[in-house]
């Protein structure tokens, strides 16, 4: 029994809205990945933008009987032993029919490496290991991964409709094992939740066009291939049936760093805010650390941002804040290469701490010219000649010579584990900090460093009458094994006048 999307709510929709949805025990929602990383910042923080609306919506959808399909792909099995996993992987299998053609959507928004814009490309992995954190996984969801399991389960249960969510839509919504063109295919009626699914394109501030607007663009690809649309927070709200009036929605960031995690730019970049769902609006936004109010300054077109910046947003109506704090790191950096030095740390001895007379295994000393675990010296796509392999937190001294001038070096993630598909499940636990210090003073530090961004620049003069310097590599605060960092082309550029 179909009924009228005008008991839940939903006003007149444009052509391929879904004008009546199946009774609530006929219908499943399928979650499609939503991982707790992804190799470019700008869409994994997107995923997690996503994170509380959908918790709300899935927390009526099962309330009015819907079954809740989490779909993480190729970390599916990172829920071994989870109950939601064990019941979908016990299903009696079905082998899935080919009952119609798949829909030919034809995705006519163009996309990039990575959505962050102009400037230094996310390199890529495949470092996620489960999906976000903050998703609520309820008792009665299924955890599957597989279109043959998915199928089952939902045929089982007599369910004729599917509801689809999550990213990203032009890739693995659409054509994942279990995602809507194989469901389709195999007779569901799939839908796409419009408020809460995200395409990979890219971001042209040139032109002003966003990963917003490249959803939007690859819905409509959808729409014309048949697959409706539905608006499921807005669907909710005028069927009465969300009644919180609690933000669940984020002011988004292009590009998007986080602290953890900053967006890295030589001169400038030019950062878009927006707010899909809020409709009727006001962005305001600070750039001085503090949280937004209905009198920080009003977004009215992207902001040029030059200098390390912590932004800020919030979006207002009638001086109300009705999305949460949204957060955004930006880190400038030596605008310029440094020079390679004159006298190469490797080819000089670094004082040991005393304690590795009595115990030299418990310190992580590098390795010279390789990295720590004895291979190439590898950073962002190139291998180095010259440097020191790292295991955080660890450190080394050197005594500085009168006719040191400068230090320069570079400094970032190993990046030895990509060779091994791609550093899948592995990436998202590598981050360290690069410090250097001269005679016990900080002189000069990077931000957290991840997989693959471009190294972090040292030039730093050296005081007359400095005795030594140090070199720290840190683990950013979630300790792993696989802190593993790299000081490349680091040395003394030596004062030829002297």
């Amino acid at each position: 029994m179909l009924f009228s999307l005008g008991i839940w709510g939903v006003a007149a929709q444009p052509a391929h809205e879904a004008a009546s949805l199946p009774e609530p025990e006929k219908t499943a929602v399928v979650i499609v990945d939503m991982w707790n990383s992804h190799w470019c910042m700008t869409a994994s923080e997107r995923v997690s933008a996503m994170v509380p609306r959908m918790n709300a919506v899935l927390d009526i959808a099962r309330s009015r009987g819907m079954q809740v399909v989490w779909n993480p792909s190729d970390v599916v099995t990172a829920y071994a032993g989870y109950p939601q996993y064990e019941r979908a992987v016990a299903v009696e299998r079905r082998h899935p029919p080919v009952v119609r053609d798949v829909p030919e959507a034809k995705f006519t928004a163009s996309g990039d490496r990575c959505m962050c814009g102009p400037g230094f490309a996310c390199g890529g992995n495949y470092g996620w290991d489960g999906m976000h954190p903050d998703l609520v996984i309820a008792d009665g969801d299924l955890i599957s991964s597989s279109t043959g399991e998915i199928y089952s389960l939902l045929s089982e249960k007599g369910i004729t409709h599917i509801i689809y969510m999550g990213v990203h839509t032009n890739m693995c919504v659409y054509g994942k094992p279990g995602a809507l063109s194989f469901m389709w295919q195999a007779g569901f009626d799939c839908l796409l939740a419009r408020d809460l699914n995200d395409a990979f394109t890219r971001y042209d501030p040139a032109t002003g066009y966003t990963p917003d607007d490249g959803t939007a663009e690859i819905d409509g690809n959808l729409q014309t291939a048949g697959i409706a649309l539905v608006n499921m927070g807005e669907a909710f709200r005028k069927a009465g049936l969300w009644k919180s009036a609690a933000p669940v929605d984020y002011v988004r960031f292009t590009p998007w760093g986080k602290p953890e995690r900053p967006y890295l730019m030589e001169q400038s970049t030019r950062v878009t805010l927006t707010a899909p769902w809020l409709e009727g609006s006001e962005i305001r936004y600070t750039a001085d650390g503090s949280e937004p109010t209905a009198q920080s300054p009003l977004y009215t077109s992207p902001l040029e941002i030059g200098q390390t910046t912590t932004l800020r947003a919030t979006a207002f109506r009638k001086g109300k804040a009705v999305s949460l704090p949204a957060l955004a790191c930006y880190v400038k950096m030596a605008p310029e290469q440094p020079p390679k030095p004159d006298v190469y740390l490797e080819d000089l001895d670094y004082i040991t701490n005393g304690y590795l007379k009595t115990w030299p295994e418990a310190l992580w000393y590098p390795e010279k010219w390789k990295s720590f675990e004895g291979k190439p010296l590898r950073v962002r796509g190139k291998t180095y000649a010259h440097g020191l392999g790292f295991r955080a937190p660890s450190a080394v001294q050197y005594e500085i010579q009168p006719e040191y001038e400068r230090f320069v070096a570079l400094a970032g993630v190993d990046e030895n584990m990509l060779a091994v598909d791609n550093a899948r499940s592995l990436a998202i636990h590598s981050s360290v900090v690069f410090r250097l210090f001269i005679d016990g003073k900080l002189v000069a530090e990077s931000p957290v460093m991840r997989l693959s961004q471009e190294p972090w620049r040292f030039d730093v003069e050296i005081p007359e009458g400095s005795r030594h310097i140090s070199l720290a590599c840190m683990d950013a605060g979630s300790r792993n094994t696989l802190d593993y960092g790299n000081w490349v082309d680091a040395g003394f550029i030596i004062n030829k006048h002297n």
